[in-house]
């Protein structure tokens, strides 16, 4: 039976949580009014990594009352995995200042 690991640390990216399941990518407090989410939709082979290439960017807001379609706020595609990181966190800095 496999063990389950258990982590002290949960990365951040400039001060908010980072979670990784799969390949999509959670930036922010889940339980705020908003969080970021990137889906990694194409990535290369780099020797023995796999390097993202292409990332969706969406920001969400965390409203239950909501439908599914309006909860996405902005969405975007980007080239590169940094560049995903940096427009999803100020995008979420802005809608979470509001």
């Amino acid at each position: 039976m496999a063990e389950k690991r258990k982590f002290d640390k949960i990365m951040s990216y400039n001060g908010n949580s980072l979670v990784r399941c799969g390949n999509v990518l959670y930036l922010g407090d889940l339980n705020a009014s908003h969080f970021a989410m990137m889906q990694i939709i194409a990535s290369d082979k780099l020797q023995d990594l796999e390097v993202p290439q292409k990332v969706a960017v969406q920001i969400i807001a965390n409203n239950p009352a909501l439908p599914p379609k309006d909860k996405v706020i902005k969405r975007a595609m980007k080239d590169d995995l940094y560049s995903a990181l940096n427009v999803a966190h100020v995008w979420l800095q802005q809608h979470l200042e509001q």
